[in-house]
């Protein structure tokens, strides 16, 4: 998952060829608002991505065609299988369609960014150390044959399949039909749906989910939907992932002496004029949602109202004392300041 930038295009295509290259859906937004402008093509984009099979996605790009065809035209542009559902295969079993797993871990990273390059890594392993910990605490809480995320997935999934209909053709196929005119064929001998939920995530979609109720009812030995889970989402494989450790080290004092004989000096460092910036520059989704939160009404009997509205500023009104009403702090009296009092220059 990248921002698609050209130079990490070239290099996964270069260092990775076989690897599945997918596009942040987010950074694509920030692309599509320098080229064009509101709020409803923005929706239609996410619409989109959010796909999770090839007619649904033809489907809304008639939809965004008749929006903007300029717009549609841009959107065409980029291979649907690096950014939309409805074209993901099913290698990676995800469909995350932001990098926000890599933005977590560089928020955790600020504190360390300006230190060396020593600091900076002994910065990283510890913050991993600590982190396999924390996931080892929670592994040791948890129970079941899926982990935490997956149980809550298929507890909201087997809550929509309850709604569902069945109707089994004496072999391998299933008619799934539901409510708002949901209606999907699910095939259990090829292990895919017809939305293709099942096939991108790995887990039961809630056509799968029915299917198995009607077939466990035939056959008991069908077993409960979760057994129908990819093992990448099973508590084994989660504490297999957690098995190995980082290990501490001894402090810089202690390290042995390094017998290359090559010094390598630190680069010559330019001073830049200002002061370092640390936090990291924000896009231009993050401005706009920043700037249009509505403005607090300011209620202060004719001092003003703040207008409400998105991205509109607001002059600020300033609240000042009524003239006179200084409380001289030698006097006592009210209409002037310790400054200007007159027994200050009675002598």
């Amino acid at each position: 998952m990248s921002d698609r930038q050209k130079g990490l295009i070239q290099a996964v295509d270069k260092s990775f060829p076989s690897a599945e290259h997918r596009f942040c859906v987010r950074h694509i937004e920030d692309n599509l608002r320098s080229l064009f402008k509101g709020k409803l093509l923005r929706d239609a984009l996410w619409k989109l991505a959010r796909c999770t099979s090839p007619t649904q996605y033809e489907r809304e790009m008639n939809n965004l065609k008749n929006l903007n065809k300029r717009c549609h035209l841009w959107v065409s542009k980029i291979p649907p299988e690096t950014w939309s559902r409805s074209h993901f295969s099913g290698r990676a079993m995800s469909d995350v369609l932001t990098n926000n797993m890599c933005e977590c871990f560089n928020s955790k990273l600020v504190d360390g960014r300006d230190k060396p390059i020593i600091t900076l890594l002994e910065y990283i392993r510890e913050y991993v150390m600590r982190k396999i910990v924390t996931v080892l605490k929670v592994i040791d809480r948890s129970s079941g044959l899926l982990t935490p995320y997956a149980t809550q997935i298929m507890e909201s999934v087997k809550k929509e399949a309850s709604r569902y209909s069945v109707h089994w053709n004496g072999e391998d196929h299933y008619q799934v039909t539901g409510p708002y005119g949901d209606q999907c064929v699910v095939n259990m001998s090829t292990s895919t749906c017809a939305c293709r939920r099942w096939e991108i995530t790995g887990i039961p979609c809630r056509h799968v989910v029915a299917c198995i109720w009607v077939k466990g009812a035939q056959d008991r030995s069908v077993g409960r939907p979760e057994t129908f889970v990819k093992p990448i989402y099973t508590m084994d494989r989660w504490k297999a992932v957690y098995s190995y450790k980082v290990y501490p080290i001894n402090g810089m004092s202690m390290w042995p002496t390094s017998q290359v004989p090559i010094q390598i000096t630190a680069p010559k460092l330019k001073k830049q004029t200002g002061r370092p910036k640390k936090s990291r520059k924000k896009s231009a989704v993050e401005r706009e949602d920043g700037g249009s939160r509505k403005k607090s009404k300011v209620d202060a009997k004719g001092k003003g109202k703040a207008v409400e509205g998105e991205g509109q500023k607001v002059k600020a009104v300033r609240k000042t004392k009524p003239k006179g009403s200084n409380t001289c702090g030698t006097c006592g009296q009210k209409g002037h300041n310790k400054r200007s009092c007159m027994k200050n220059f009675a002598d």
